[in-house]
């Protein structure tokens, strides 16, 4: 059975494999555009540690997030902040928007973790990080103290994922078999999205846009060429990067005869 801290391992991995191995493959060159969450904002990654204050503990603080509706335990040191499921059919606001989902489309929030004396809270923008604050101070009032912040922006997230592990691999010693399903299904969500999304190897069309044209097909098919190659590159052939199937998005796209 996979332990807690193996799960709180696979957060990050299941949260950043999209950022840091799919965005730079779906965009030109050298290209990092202005990234938004699900919500419109600004993608501006966001720690912040509330220190215990005397008398707390872990266990207080546990019970203590139970009761908020908004937060979803998933071991027992790690809650998923949840938000409202979109309504369906609801238009997205044409930028570059990155997030994650449950499995039933829930956007995730951010996440909170229990970590020594401290409560953790991670997000993806400012206004997320101002309205889990909010929301942590409410609900444990003096039982902990002043927060500190930690920011990062894309681009340093980027270059300190360069410098170090990639997100692309799995996290230490979670088994194969656990992080490739998980990673495999965010990476189904997050395309499907994209094939709505402007893309600009595609020349800032969508995916579906193209599809309609007969030049448009020929440049999917290059597209999609170009994403198979590139997670057929891993090091290590049984990484979930390297065992995603893009067979399902010929077919949505209707050009499977031009998959050669």
């Amino acid at each position: 059975m996979i332990g807690d801290d193996q799960l709180r391992d696979l957060a990050p991995l299941i949260s950043m494999v999209w950022l840091f191995d799919i965005l730079p493959r779906m965009l030109e060159p050298a290209t990092i555009p202005t990234l938004h969450n699900a919500d419109g904002e600004e993608v501006v990654f966001h720690r912040v540690r509330f220190p215990f204050a005397r008398g707390t503990t872990q266990a207080l603080v546990a019970e203590r997030l139970d009761t908020v509706p908004a937060l979803q335990r998933e071991t027992a040191h790690f809650w998923n902040w949840l938000g409202t499921k979109p309504t369906p059919g609801k238009k997205g606001t044409g930028r570059m928007a990155w997030g994650v989902t449950m499995e039933d489309g829930t956007p995730v929030l951010g996440n909170l973790e229990l970590k020594g004396r401290a409560l953790n809270l991670s997000v993806t923008s400012a206004e997320r990080a101002e309205r889990g604050v909010a929301l942590i101070t409410q609900t444990l009032g003096d039982m902990v103290g002043a927060p500190l912040t930690e920011i990062e922006t894309v681009e340093q997230a980027m270059a300190a994922r360069q410098e170090g592990r990639t997100s692309s691999e799995p996290a230490p010693d979670i088994p194969v078999e656990v992080a490739t399903p998980l990673v495999h299904g965010m990476l189904d969500r997050q395309y499907r999205t994209l094939l709505n999304e402007s893309v600009p190897m595609l020349g800032d069309k969508t995916p579906r846009q193209c599809a309609r044209s007969k030049a448009g097909r020929d440049q999917l098919a290059v597209w999609l060429k170009h994403l198979e190659n590139l997670s057929g590159r891993q090091l290590d052939p049984d990484d979930p990067m390297a065992t995603y199937d893009f067979a399902w998005m010929w077919q949505e796209l209707g050009i499977e005869e031009l998959r050669r």
